[in-house]
């Protein structure tokens, strides 16, 4: 079926959004409304401050600040992420593409199977302030102490994707990209071949408590960004206590700045399959009351992948201004692991509290058990305190890992106390070339914000989850060095 005809179909037949205060009876009822064209959407509000979504949100909503709404198991933004077969297609979900916009200060739940999923040629404008953030959660209390409660939100953009095995763009020699998504079939497609396309805004948000798991490897994020294009704005973004990784990135363009990401169980910062792209100014805490994370969870900082099976040497992320603190709990927790034939640079940065600072590891690229294709890491300006393992570790120490250590400082004490974090002068720093003309502040000095500034002059004051941050105070030095005073 060719994505014009499901419109047509939505067209002739589908419901209408109810706003809240009407009386509409059967919006609860999803097996009534169950077409080849999928399950459209409802607002049911029992209530004048409390409504729930479900289905797929065909035409352009508002949530309003003075109401909660609750996300009742998959709700879709548009209907991207059906299965493109022509150019005709990609057209057509652009030009009937769906904006959701959200107030600053609206409060967004989470039953226990809520995802919000934005689709291809949509859009999620959801723009809060430091005074009023977006918060997204679960329903099952107002503490932000949960794991893996709900879903999270999933971005689907049209960028370009690049398959495992160094297979090349998804959309190979033509233009047509349909990537399956991870966190359970319904999640559907996503990619293509636009760089700068544009999924919306996200800007003072916080979502807590996610973290759905399909299956093995197969997860929701608090955040997860599908082919999502650099014309998407991401700046003031917070996930906290999600049950998978904080970030995760599959191929795209898009840049992220100021990012806080506490309490989550596995990764925080996590990028492959051909993203190229940028991140300045991320605070990573994880929590240090977890005698061990759930699972199969191997958490990291900053994980970055195209090793092995999984080799995709598109793959290049520069990051600069992060701040990473672990909680040192259990065996095989890196700071950062760069693994496999990617490119990555990473600009005065902090790690303190893990196993070890960093782990750089190459690829086998044909199965047969030897090292073949190597990593490109730049390190300049990273400060570490780990322990056992210290600052740096290697899979093969035989193998000549292409790895600039120049600048990486192994006396983080000695360094912290003479310095104070700060830096004789601002390094120079290679930004990602994706079309985007992202280009990155430059910075004096190691970590997300600059050693003494005042907590209330810190940049992320005001807007994240009340108490989130708490393990960053309780942290022995040099953590402290990089948090606000």
């Amino acid at each position: 079926m060719e994505l014009k005809k499901s419109y047509l179909a939505v067209a002739i037949a589908a419901a209408t959004l109810v706003g809240c205060g009407s009386d509409s009876s059967d919006s609860n009822d999803n097996d009534s409304n169950n077409n080849e064209t999928g399950t459209y959407s409802f607002l049911s509000c029992e209530t004048e401050s409390q409504c729930v979504i479900t289905g797929t949100i065909d035409e352009d909503f508002t949530m309003s600040s003075d109401v909660q709404y609750v996300l009742d198991g998959l709700v879709k933004v548009g209907y991207g992420n059906i299965a493109f077969t022509s150019d005709s297609d990609v057209t057509t979900a652009k030009n009937n593409g769906v904006t959701l916009t959200i107030e600053p200060g609206t409060d967004v739940r989470g039953a226990d199977d809520g995802v919000l999923i934005v689709t291809r040629g949509s859009k999620l404008m959801a723009e809060g302030t430091a005074e009023a953030p977006i918060t997204f959660s679960s329903l099952s209390d107002e503490d932000f102490d949960g794991l893996g409660e709900w879903g999270g939100v999933i971005l689907q953009g049209l960028a370009t994707q690049y398959g495992a095995g160094n297979t090349g763009a998804c959309y190979g020699d033509g233009s047509i990209c349909n990537v399956q998504g991870e966190g359970g079939d319904g999640v559907g497609f996503y990619g293509g071949n636009e760089d700068g396309d544009n999924s919306g805004v996200l800007k003072y948000v916080r979502i807590a408590e996610a973290g759905k798991v399909a299956g093995p490897n197969n997860e929701v994020n608090g955040l997860t960004l599908m082919g999502v294009g650099h014309g998407t704005t991401i700046d003031y973004i917070q996930v906290h206590n999600n049950l998978d990784d904080g970030i995760e990135w599959f191929g795209g363009t898009v840049n992220v700045t100021h990012a806080v990401l506490t309490g989550n169980d596995d990764d925080d910062i996590d990028f492959d399959t051909g993203y190229k792209g940028n991140i300045q100014y991320a605070l990573v805490v994880k929590n240090a009351d977890l005698t061990a994370p759930s699972g199969s969870n191997d958490p990291r900082g900053i994980e970055a992948n195209s090793s092995d099976d999984e080799y995709v040497p598109q793959t290049e992320g520069a990051l600069a201004n992060i701040t990473l603190v672990g909680a040192a709990v259990t065996e095989g927790q890196y700071g950062m692991r760069l693994r496999g034939s990617l490119t990555t640079r990473i600009y005065n940065t902090a790690v303190v509290n893990w196993e070890s600072c960093i782990r750089v590891d190459d690829s086998d690229t044909d199965g047969d058990d030897t090292v073949d294709s190597y990593s490109n890491v730049t390190l300049v300006n990273i400060v570490g305190d780990c322990a056992p393992d210290g600052m740096y570790t290697k899979r093969d120490a035989d193998v000549a890992t292409n790895v600039v250590e120049a600048d990486i400082d192994l006396d983080a004490a000695a360094a912290l106390t003479s310095a104070n974090g700060e830096l004789t002068e601002a390094p120079a720093m290679t930004a990602v070339d994706n079309g985007s003309g992202f280009a990155f502040d430059a910075t004096s000095y190691v970590g997300a914000v600059a050693p003494g500034t005042a907590a209330a002059d810190a940049w992320w004051a005001g807007w994240v989850i009340e108490g989130s941050l708490d393990n960053v105070a309780n942290q022995d030095d040099p953590a402290t060095t990089f948090a606000a005073e």
